[in-house]
């Protein structure tokens, strides 16, 4: 007979302790004994799906998706185990199943920050569908306003998509909330450059390496960049020049 909930949730509450004592394995055990007593795992989604943490926080990614598949297949339609089948694709190399748990997860659960930031990364990883990847880091910004990462990889992906007024909007807004991100300035002049802008981008350029100074070997990549750049030949001069525009 499967196990009613008042049961599971017994056997999750020991495990909770077991975890929250610092002793993972003894965890484990009480798991695999409550999913013996019930080979076939009727009823016992919530426990695979426990087992499936224990795993990814063992490194067993294999034995993980065995878990957490079980779980889904009797709780296809239940966010936290989606956004849990989403991480564990990601950990073996299935971009396109976690792409499809997390899609899931947030139509389900549109507002869950944490799942839309998991798209997006493996979004961003996967490459290809540009356009989806941009709208999963907008999808963060708006849930999460203050995520830096977020809006530099939204920058990133619209500057792909050669959207250069979206990038440097999005570029100005992280500097906004991050006046020293000094690789944003540096991105920040790219995108300005290449909008042909280039006198806001040596100011641009100026303060990223007034903030790092090891920024300058790839600034001076930049400017050489044609056919919107600037050549120095003595670097020395490019250095003194950027020293000028970040005053």
């Amino acid at each position: 007979m499967p196990p009613n909930d008042a049961e599971v949730e017994a056997v999750l509450r020991q495990v909770i302790a077991e975890v929250n004592a610092g002793r993972p394995q003894a965890a484990r055990a009480l798991c695999e004994r409550a999913l013996s007593g019930q080979p076939g795992g009727a009823g016992l989604a919530a426990i695979h799906q426990m087992m499936a943490v224990l795993c990814m926080q063992a490194g067993d990614a294999a034995q993980a998706r065995h878990h957490i598949t079980i779980s889904v297949a009797e709780r296809a339609d239940h966010p936290p185990s989606l956004k849990i089948a989403g991480d564990v694709a990601r950990a073996v190399g299935d971009l396109a199943g976690a792409r499809a748990h997390y899609e899931r997860a947030l139509d389900l659960q549109p507002g869950r920050a944490d799942v839309a930031l998991a798209l997006a990364q493996t979004l961003q990883a996967g490459g290809g569908d540009a356009a989806a990847c941009e709208r999963a880091w907008l999808r963060v910004v708006t849930l999460l306003p203050t995520h830096e990462e977020g809006w530099f990889q939204l920058a990133n992906v619209r500057q792909d998509r050669r959207d250069l007024p979206g990038a440097i909007d999005a570029l100005r807004h992280l500097l906004s909330m991050a006046p020293t991100h000094a690789m944003a300035e540096v991105n920040l002049g790219i995108v300005l450059q290449e909008s042909g802008q280039i006198d806001a981008a040596m100011r641009a350029y100026g303060r990223a390496y007034r903030l790092r100074a090891d920024s300058f070997g790839r600034i001076a990549h930049a400017l050489s960049t044609p056919p919107v750049g600037r050549l120095w030949l003595d670097l020395d001069a490019l250095r003194a020049e950027l020293q000028a525009a970040a005053a």
